[in-house]
Parts: structure tokens; C-alpha cells; sequence
């Protein structure tokens, strides 16, 4: 081994070795933080707190010494790819570590413990993220993809425990919290949940690494909502299915739906190409999968609230205006534009 390759050698082995470090003193926090809110350890929390500036400290040094790697060794190809990846964990692991102060800040203030079936789900759900977390940390320091990537399949888990807890939250119950009681709860639960999600990123980063391989992102699904479902939907579908289909699933749904598309409808799809398999009005059922996992609901003619049910959390809805006397060719270009102009938005231009 030259003594160029010595020198790179030794100081990506410092880097991992450093690295490696953060991630036991942020597991070490966590594990307090936890333990603290559980136990109402008001000297644990405050401990926890103050332990994190070492952390931050330790995150600014490694900042530099990677910006330092790449002007001195100027790496290529696997090197440049652990740099990258490691500079993306320091920041992932210095989140976790930020969400062992906010756990430890709600665990010195906290005037009721937790209890009851709350108290059993938080305990098992942060169970299973520190229990993820430790997994990914051992995944870094073999730098093993394969790991890294069963690693990645527990936050599922994880996060059914955090609506577990969530429901338990907002049951009734006898002795009533206080809202500030409840904000704190969920602050917590949130907290857990989210060190799942960047161990999962981090497990991502490893892969990346390892592989060159990255995240293959979901197709983003869109659900299209009119009365009758028979035109104007079943071809935004349509042309989400053709020119889109890559990266968009879409869906269909009525108010009142009727019993086939229309004839214009028919007409027009066949002109342009455009696949009509399966596309056949529906009901609108606020209880199904389709509803319950649409990112974004594009009423036409309706506001979303026409149709009953409520939103999931993370979706948004819009609204689309289309003249009812514009001919099918009229109706297709409108659509045409307000899809391309939604893919664009929320999943980019076609070459991302």
C-alpha cells in the first residue's frame, strides 16, 4: 500500500471511527431521555439535556473533517459516495439527539406519569426505536447493506406502535389530562416515531454507500372526485395512466355515480390512445384504501367537504373548475394541462 493510500485509508477510518462515536453518545442520550420520562428522573432529563452540546460539538468537528477529506483526497466514485452519505448521517444522528432533549424537556416537566395503556404502547414503541436505531448504528460500523437493509423494514412496526398510542390518547377517559398534558404526550410519541424514521434514513445513507443504489420513491397517489364519475375523472385517470404512470397512481369516485362512462368519453379516449380498462364509475367510500391513502384529492366542480369523511392527515385537496357546455376535446387539453401541472408540483419535472 502506497503511502497516499495509507493516509486516505487512515482518515476514512477516523471518520467511520468518529462517526461511530456520535451514534453511541446520541443512543446513550436517547436511552436516558426515555428512561427519564418514564421514571420521572428530573436529574436524568436535565443530564440528558446538557449531554447534548458534546454531541453538537462533536457534529461541527466532523462537518469539518469530512469538507476536509474531499479538498485533500478529492475522492471519486465509493470514497466520494461514503463522504456524501456521511455528512448526510452526522445530521440525521444530531436530529436524534435533538429529539432526546425535546423527550427529556417534556420528562422534567411532566406532572402525571404516564400510565394505563399509554404508558404500555409509548414503552414498547420506544423500545423498538432505540432497538432500530442500535441496529442501524451496527449496520454503519460493518458498513453492511444487507443489515441495513432488514433494518429498514422495522420502522413499520414502529409506527403502528405511534398510532397505538395515539388512539390511546384520544379515548376518553375518566381522569382527563389537561391540554398541555395531551400536547406533551403526543410531543413525546412524535419524538419516537421520528428516530425510527431517521434510522431509517440512515440505513438508507449505508446502502447508498455500500451500493450506489438509492431510495426508489413511491409512486405519489392522486384521487380524482366529481358526481357522476364518468367523464372528466375517468379521463384524468386516463391520462394519468399514460403519460404519468411512472410516478402517479390514480383513482376515481363519484357522489352519485352512474352505471358506465359516457359515450363522449368512450369516443375520445379511443382517438387519443388512451387505455379505458377497468375504468368504470364508482362510488365514493371514505372508508376505503384508496381514500385513506391519496396524497392529494382533486375535486372537480365540488369542494371535497361535498363528499363527506375526513382528509387523512398528510393529504391536501384542490379544487378544479371545469365548464359543463366545453366539448370532450376542450375538457381533454384543460385536464391535460391541470395534470401535467399537479405531477410537476408534487413530483417534479420527468428526468427527476
Amino acid at each position: 500500500m502506497s503511502h497516499y493510500e495509507q493516509r486516505l485509508e487512515h482518515d476514512l477510518t477516523d471518520i467511520r471511527s468518529s462517526i461511530s462515536r456520535m451514534g453511541e453518545a446520541v443512543q446513550l442520550n436517547l436511552a436516558n431521555s426515555i428512561s427519564a420520562l418514564f421514571s420521572k428522573n428530573r436529574d436524568l432529563a436535565y443530564n440528558t439535556i446538557l449531554g447534548d452540546h458534546p454531541v453538537n460539538r462533536e457534529m461541527e468537528a466532523l462537518n469539518l473533517k469530512c469538507h476536509r477529506f474531499i479538498a485533500k483526497h478529492l475522492p471519486s466514485a465509493g470514497h466520494l459516495r461514503f463522504i456524501s452519505s456521511s455528512l448526510r448521517i452526522i445530521i440525521l444522528l444530531e436530529r436524534i439527539g435533538d429529539y432526546a432533549v425535546t423527550i427529556s424537556k417534556e420528562a422534567a416537566h411532566v406532572r402525571r406519569g404516564l400510565k394505563g395503556q399509554f404508558r404500555d404502547d409509548a414503552a414498547k414503541m420506544a423500545d423498538d426505536a432505540q432497538k432500530m436505531l442500535k441496529k442501524a448504528l451496527g449496520a454503519y460500523e460493518d458498513q453492511n447493506a444487507e443489515k441495513a437493509l432488514a433494518t429498514i423494514k422495522l420502522a413499520k412496526k414502529v409506527d403502528r406502535k405511534f398510532f397505538l398510542a395515539y388512539s390511546d390518547l384520544v379515548e376518553e377517559d375518566d381522569d382527563r389530562l389537561s391540554t398541555s398534558e395531551l400536547f406533551s404526550r403526543l410531543v413525546v410519541i412524535r419524538q419516537i416515531e421520528r428516530v425510527s424514521d431517521q434510522a431509517k434514513n440512515l440505513c438508507e445513507e449505508i446502502v447508498f454507500s455500500e451500493t450506489g443504489k438509492t431510495k426508489k420513491r413511491r409512486k405519489y397517489r392522486l384521487l380524482f372526485l366529481d358526481e357522476k364519475d364518468d367523464s372528466a375523472t375517468q379521463l384524468a385517470v386516463a391520462i394519468c395512466r399514460k403519460y404519468h404512470g411512472d410516478r402517479i397512481k390514480a383513482f376515481s369516485a363519484g357522489s352519485n355515480p352512474s352505471s358506465e362512462l359516457s359515450q363522449a368519453t368512450k369516443d375520445l379516449c379511443d382517438e387519443r390512445g388512451l387505455d379505458t380498462s377497468g375504468l368504470d364509475p364508482s362510488s365514493v367510500d371514505t372508508e376505503s384504501e384508496y381514500w385513506a391513502k391519496a396524497d392529494v384529492f382533486v375535486t372537480i366542480n365540488f369542494n371535497v367537504d361535498d363528499y363527506g369523511g375526513s382528509l387523512p392527515y398528510d393529504a391536501a385537496a384542490v379544487k378544479w373548475d371545469l365548464s359543463d357546455t366545453d366539448s370532450a376535446e376542450s375538457v381533454f387539453h384543460d385536464l391535460s394541462d391541470k395534470v401535467d401541472d399537479l405531477v410537476h408540483l408534487v413530483r417534479g419535472p420527468v428526468t427527476d
